[in-house]
């Protein structure tokens, strides 16, 4: 395989030739759709050879976008920046057009960064972009990869020929095609909350989403974290309290997604409010077990769920964010 002075971003291989492939034997794209995970570079790494691609949400603003690329030369690279860019599949021959709709992380940044890779290594974005269902339908990915913090992309091609050349020379530039759209429930409002754990071992935490105020009885709301195997959903007239648990891994850095969703044409009513509250498991021997919550102030058995011992587990509340909704 020729070594390139640079990174390698893969295509994938489109059988109506939108995306032309670069001619390599490869089965992956590096622009990911994926649900968020634990660890993305030990995740995205040993799966370099397969294709992880999960369907995008429709209905959700927050759909995971990884990167990752490989070191193709023979010396380490190191302080390189991806970009990754929405368009529809007519427009791949019109950077202008699509390199200004980047996407961005959750911090607001249009680039993720890498750390330094040696000769034959993969590396993974520092971290994830955010990919909405909800603000555009474009759902075709460019990614680009550069040594400097903004890439350098032409204008236009003049030509089928000078678009494939340009791809097909250049393994800093990739394409993908989000095909996999999931239906979602229109989730007309979602909140990412940041979770991490300082700890080295896993711990059991449980989540409380409670639906409060003037909300009506067809309102879906729900609670997901994929690192925590966490999907949980319920309607109001159903429940006012959601619970949720799972365990967080060690050193884990992440995200819980709060969401809420009406009937079609509905609005969120004034006085409304939904609350997230996370609780940590400890033992009754555990410092902070003092500031532990009663037990009778959760559902009855609530304990056995959960597979603790009322007599020497506890749960003590981390934290709560809620949102309200006015007119």
């Amino acid at each position: 395989m020729p070594q390139y002075d640079g990174l390698l971003m893969r295509d994938t291989t489109d059988d109506t030739g939108v995306v032309p492939s670069p001619g390599y034997p490869f089965h992956s794209p590096d622009v990911i759709c994926h649900a968020q995970v634990a660890d993305p570079q030990a995740f995205f790494t040993s799966n370099y050879n397969s294709d992880p691609n999960q369907p995008a949400q429709l209905g959700s603003q927050f759909n995971y976008i990884y990167v990752r690329a490989k070191n193709l030369s023979s010396t380490a690279k190191s302080n390189w920046y991806i970009h990754v860019y929405r368009s529809s599949s007519s427009l791949f021959m019109t950077p202008s057009i699509w390199k200004n709709n980047p996407l961005s992380t959750q911090s607001g940044d249009t680039y993720v960064t890498l750390g330094t890779l040696q000769p034959g290594k993969i590396g993974v974005g520092n971290t994830n972009f955010l990919l909405s269902g909800l603000a555009s339908d474009l759902f075709c990915l460019v990614g680009v990869a550069s040594a400097t913090q903004t890439p350098s992309i032409p204008a236009s091609f003049g030509s089928f020929s000078d678009y494939i050349v340009w791809v097909r020379s250049n393994q800093n530039v990739c394409g993908t095609n989000v095909t996999m759209l999931r239906d979602y429930p229109n989730q007309q409002w979602d909140r990412l909350d940041n979770l991490s754990n300082p700890s080295g071992d896993q711990k059991l935490i449980t989540f409380e989403v409670e639906a409060k105020g003037p909300l009506p009885a067809n309102t879906s709301y729900g609670i997901r974290c994929a690192p925590l195997g966490i999907d949980a959903r319920t309607t109001v007239g159903q429940n006012t309290k959601l619970p949720a648990s799972g365990y967080v891994p060690g050193n884990f850095i992440g995200n819980v997604e709060t969401w809420g969703s009406l009937a079609a044409g509905g609005k969120w009513p004034a006085g409304a409010t939904l609350v997230t509250k996370v609780y940590v498991a400890v033992s009754s021997t555990d410092a902070a077990a003092m500031f532990a919550e009663p037990w009778d102030k959760f559902p009855a058995n609530f304990h056995e769920t959960l597979g603790m011992n009322v007599e020497t587990g506890r749960l003590v509340l981390l934290g709560t964010t809620g949102t309200s909704f006015v007119t």
